[in-house]
């Protein structure tokens, strides 16, 4: 990915290029907006991963399909595709005929990965250097 003018090369590099593309067409330059909805997007999806994680657990597949679909629609309007997609095989599975337990090991496998990327981006938006955020010395 090119550098995009007028965004602070710092914040963008710390985030995937399909991620700064989608706040760039969103938002442009305007780094407040960036951050309040990379910020919420953090703040939800740990709620819809708790969410999954329960429903996972308690073996409700409507309840699977509703907490993954929002992860993924999130994720897929962030443009983070890969968070998208391993919410996505979690929803597949969860819409699958089959065992449970056959489908509930596949599910816990992608919420791994799922909580990796998510954990992963949350880092990559905490370390970024947003203009308002506090100078640490």
């Amino acid at each position: 990915m090119l550098p995009t003018p007028n965004v602070s090369p710092s914040v963008a590099a710390k985030f995937p290029p399909q991620v700064v593309d989608t706040l760039v067409e969103l938002f442009g330059n305007d780094l407040h907006q960036w951050r309040f909805i990379v910020d919420l997007f953090c703040e939800t999806a740990e709620q819809d991963l708790a969410n999954l994680e329960n429903a996972i657990c308690g073996g409700e597949d409507a309840q699977i399909v509703e907490a993954a679909h929002r992860i993924v629609g999130s994720a897929r309007m962030l443009g983070h595709q890969p968070i998208g997609d391993a919410a996505r095989r979690i929803e597949r599975a969860a819409q699958s005929i089959g065992p449970y337990q056959q489908r509930a090991q596949e599910m816990e496998s992608a919420l791994a990965c799922l909580r990796a990327l998510a954990d992963q981006f949350r880092q990559q938006a905490n370390a970024c250097p947003w203009p308002d955020a506090p100078v640490v010395s």
